[in-house]
């Protein structure tokens, strides 16, 4: 090989050597574009899905808030400061109307209306509000009660809500019925026991100008509040 010949072959070798780390940066940059769409279309596809997954989670919230009981807080209302029931038998009353009708209910054998009536107390001037029974289908008649040992009696008091009765076993009003006479600007009346449970009273009649309402009352968690429009 002449000088010629060598120092061509030499710088060949040289170009080489210098074009070989190019093609490679070449090659590397081509795969990586290659890829770069790929995590792209991955963003595209991920995107809508967290969104997706936002909207229902947000759905999903609301409907569980709109469908929850609202709570009660155990102060709800005023207090509830009535008196207490006086029993007596038969029931010396001087009427003030015809007694209402408050519930229906099944005694051992028979069933049987709870009635209310209002009016004195003959041989005095106290007014009460009183509850006897009798068999369903027929007319109360005098002032004895037909069913059970207790025919209870409530001195009226000058307030909103002039007196109330909840059931007790062996009286006229079963268990789980409370009876309340109130004044007759009132149109609702909703009760709160000390746990702030609601039971709202519904109207059946009048004794007198006042209006009677009637409630379903869990049974040994009388209502201790109330409120009135």
């Amino acid at each position: 090989m002449t000088d010629l010949e060598r120092k061509l072959a030499e710088a060949l070798r040289g170009q080489a050597g210098e074009v070989t780390p190019n093609l490679d940066a070449a090659w590397a940059e081509h795969q990586r574009r290659l890829r770069r769409p790929r995590r792209r279309r991955a963003t595209v596809v991920v995107a809508p899905l967290a969104a997706v997954l936002v909207v229902l989670t947000s759905v999903l919230l609301a409907v569980q808030l709109h469908t929850a009981p609202p709570s009660r807080p155990a102060d709800a209302g005023e207090p509830l400061t009535l008196a207490g029931p006086e029993y007596q038998a038969p029931v010396t009353l001087d009427r003030s109307g015809p007694a209402v009708a408050v519930a229906d209910f099944a005694g051992q054998t028979d069933s049987w209306t709870a009635y209310a009536l209002a009016g004195t107390i003959v041989g005095s001037t106290r007014k009460m509000l009183c509850f006897l029974a009798a068999p369903m289908g027929t007319k109360l008649s005098g002032t004895s009660s037909a069913f059970g040992i207790k025919s209870p009696c409530v001195p009226l008091l000058k307030t909103v809500v002039r007196a109330g009765y909840v059931g007790e076993a062996d009286s006229p009003l079963p268990p789980g019925k409370a009876v309340y006479l109130v004044d007759p600007a009132v149109r609702e009346l909703r009760l709160f026991d000390a746990a702030g449970d609601l039971s709202q009273a519904k109207t059946v009649g009048a004794l007198g100008a006042d209006r009677v309402f009637v409630a379903d009352v869990q049974p040994g968690s009388p209502p201790v509040r109330f409120e009135v429009k």
